[in-house]
């Protein structure tokens, strides 16, 4: 990623050849329009080329990635809430769920995936975090903690296997449940 920090335009384009279908397909399960998803993917390959100069410190460009990414299509949809809830829509073909109550319960989710994390144990939460926020290898978080990887990979299997517990004990909404368990499988797996 070198290159891509020192501006290079053909490494961009290779790594928005790369990176684009990906995004593109988290970005239109999040927003269910065609549009919108092309949008918020050009606005993410744009916030790249913009923090480009951050990509000197990245240890992992995978997992800074998936964050920049995830983190401009949450604002896309909660934008496009905001929009909706502000009056009548422009765009017709808008989805009906893109509304304030699917943003609130987007961010109840979000709550309760966090809340299901501060109940690990202390190994468990920080081999979760390092794996999940910090983008480190089973590898690396083992010699980081000083453990087994082997080791690493039991406190991750018990850490997701506490959060899904979580979500079904709490969650009174069927729908939700499924989308929860559904999203930690698709996201943390």
């Amino acid at each position: 990623m070198q290159r891509l920090f020192e501006g290079d335009e053909q490494m961009y384009r290779q790594v928005y050849n790369q990176y684009w279908k990906r995004v593109y397909g988290v970005a239109l399960s999040f927003l269910k329009s065609t549009q919108l998803a092309q949008d918020a993917v050009q606005l993410v390959f744009v916030r790249l080329w913009e923090k480009r100069h951050k990509l000197k410190d990245v240890a992992h460009f995978d997992a800074w990635f998936a964050t920049l990414a995830r983190n401009t299509i949450i604002n896309a949809l909660e934008n496009r809430a905001f929009q909706l809830a502000a009056g009548p829509a422009d765009d017709l073909t808008s989805p009906d769920f893109l509304t304030p109550g699917y943003l609130l319960e987007y961010k109840d989710a979000v709550a309760m995936i966090d809340e299901a994390v501060a109940t690990l144990p202390p190994q468990q939460s920080a081999v979760f975090q390092l794996s999940r926020e910090q983008g480190l290898t089973y590898t690396e978080i083992a010699q980081q903690l000083n453990i087994a990887p082997a080791t690493v990979k039991s406190h991750m299997v018990r850490a997701l296997n506490t959060i899904r517990e979580y979500i079904r004990l709490h969650s009174g909404d069927v729908f939700l449940t499924t989308w929860l368990l559904s999203s930690i499988l698709e996201y943390f797996l």
